[in-house]
């Protein structure tokens, strides 16, 4: 199936430049690459939350195959009139499409129901709020607070009995997961990102519940390694096909640049069929499965690779999270394109289809890229932003961005450092490092992604973030030193085992400690640990010498 084939049809303006657009995206014939499944498998169990008459009006309209158990908020405990009525208070729902659990004050309503199975199919809500408060609600899960919402539910759920089949959206890889490390709690954008509320801390790393997940993207988009990566469709065949695209109508369009309009599969689309016709020949509608998966590995190569403009296609339905994850992705490459001396509006979240309509056409940028989408996200992100920067005039050191990106650098407190090496042992992403033989904390920019867990590591607070790219990837990629001492050597053997910093700083909080109140024991500071072991025994020594014998 073609990428284009959301509108394809649709796209059916008149003249040269309709038809090099449709050129274009005919050039790109693509399936997928396979992903794994993931199983749904939905009874005849519904859980009906309703006052009793919703409840009873509702289970009188369901087909006999449905089991209907209604559980009815209010303060009073017990069984109701009909049969599978329970009233009951502090109700808790958790679960997906053949798997819903609830609590009602503490007790399983499972076992008040005696489900044997334990677990509820489907979920109607009908309560003023909903029960699950995720922007994404879970699948099987429908909140329906009026009677029309409640009438087009009781239809839809006996359609969702049996076993259904979803792609697996995501792959998550762990070993460069910046979420924690030696219990120092690190990122969490993209536990804050998801609108599905699927993902959850785990220990060192995260952990996503595939049946909860919807395809949102925005753990991807937010992502500052890496780590959590969309996986249906996969970005490297995104980046290459809206370079083949874009590459085909500037070969055959000078005066005006394509522009990429990324919209998702569901509420964009809808908005955009209703304008579809009226499309400019250079707007290339590009779907996504949810908008929040239009992420910067996304936006900045097909700005980089010569189109005019990029939209995001968010309509006001769409979840929040999502938005907030689109507009902080703009907000990074706005900072770049603006060190760069590039348009901003080249790149915008907008609401409605119609204001790409009034838009006015863009020519194309003078130079394209030609890098392959090859490497990890950072590597491609970083690729297409400092190709903006190759076409400065300066072509500008760095650019300072928002707080929150995945790029940057750390400041170190020399006079506060004591070169412990605390923060090289928690970096998740291999930034900071040791010296070597020399004592020295020293910085891989290209690798940091900003976390955070050096500082929060750090005894003496001596470390801050700074979010920036710099576009010397030579500069970047080296090792750098933040901080170098000479070594402190043991004054007994000479070995080279400490800073002097930290030396200093350890005679500084231990003096008066009454173990080293003596001026012995307080020069066993200064020995290596081998020496102070020896230095101590021949105290002891000297100090049994020096007794008289006792009497016989």
């Amino acid at each position: 199936m073609n990428y284009f084939e959301a509108l394809r049809l649709t796209l059916s303006a008149d003249g040269a430049a309709a038809k090099l657009r449709r050129d274009a995206l005919a050039s790109v014939e693509w399936s997928p690459s396979p992903t794994a499944g993931v199983a749904y498998t939905a009874a005849n169990r519904l859980l009906l939350i309703a006052d009793a008459e919703t409840a009873a009006r509702i289970a009188a309209r369901m087909p006999e195959k449905m089991l209907v158990y209604a559980a009815i908020p209010a303060k009073k405990n017990g069984s109701g009139d009909a049969p599978n009525f329970h009233f009951c208070a502090d109700l808790s729902l958790r679960g997906h499409l053949g798997r819903f659990r609830a609590q009602a004050g503490g007790e399983d309503l499972a076992e008040i129901f005696r489900i044997e199975s334990g677990v509820f199919d489907h979920a109607l809500d009908c309560g003023a709020k909903p029960l699950i408060q995720a922007e994404l609600k879970p699948p099987g899960y429908r909140h329906a607070p009026n009677a029309a919402a409640q009438d087009a539910a009781a239809r839809e759920i006996p359609e969702w009995i049996g076993e259904f089949e979803k792609p697996k959206y995501f792959e998550y890889d762990a070993d460069i997961c910046a979420h924690s490390r030696s219990g120092i709690a690190g990122c969490t954008r993209c536990i804050d990102a998801c609108p599905a509320e699927a993902i959850t801390s785990s220990g060192e790393g995260i952990a996503v519940d595939p049946h909860l997940c919807q395809g949102a993207g925005a753990c991807a988009s937010a992502c500052p390694s890496g780590a959590i990566r969309y996986a249906y469709p996969r970005v490297h065949e995104q980046i290459d096909m809206l370079r083949t695209a874009i590459g085909h109508w500037r070969r055959g369009e000078k005066t005006h640049g394509a522009e990429v309009l990324f919209f998702d599969s569901g509420r964009g689309r809808e908005a955009l069929e209703k304008i579809a016709p009226a499309l400019d020949a250079r707007i290339f509608p590009v779907a996504v499965e949810e908008i929040g998966a239009a992420g910067l590995d996304l936006i900045a190569p097909a700005l980089a690779y010569g189109a005019a403009r990029a939209w995001l296609l968010a309509p006001p339905e769409t979840p929040k999270k999502e938005v907030a994850t689109l507009k902080h992705n703009l907000a990074v490459l706005h900072a770049v394109m603006k060190q760069c001396g590039e348009d901003e509006t080249r790149a915008a979240v907008v609401e409605s289809a119609d204001e790409i309509l009034k838009s006015a056409p863009m020519p194309p940028p003078a130079r394209a890229a030609t890098f392959a989408a090859a490497g990890d996200k950072r590597a491609i992100i970083r690729a297409a932003l400092s190709f903006f920067a190759e076409c400065a005039e300066p072509p500008p050191g760095a650019a300072a961005l928002p707080q929150g990106a995945m790029f940057g650098h750390v400041r170190v407190d020399e006079n506060a450092c004591t070169l412990c090496m605390g923060c090289v042992a928690v970096c998740p992403a291999n930034a900071l490092q040791a010296g070597g033989d020399t004592p020295a904390l020293k910085l891989i920019e290209a690798n940091c992604v900003q976390c955070g867990i050096c500082a929060r590591a750090c005894p003496e607070s001596a470390l801050t973030l700074e979010a920036r790219l710099h576009f010397d990837a030579a500069f970047a990629r080296a090792p750098r030193a933040l901080k170098e001492e000479e070594a402190f050597r043991c004054i007994r053997c000479d070995k080279p085992f400490a800073t002097a910093s930290m030396i200093g700083r350890m005679r500084e909080k231990l003096k008066g400690h009454w173990m080293f109140a003596t001026p012995e024991a307080a020069r066993r500071l200064r020995m290596c640990e081998d020496c102070r072991v020896l230095d101590m025994l021949e105290h002891e020594n000297r100090v049994s010498a020096a007794k008289p014998p006792e009497n016989g």
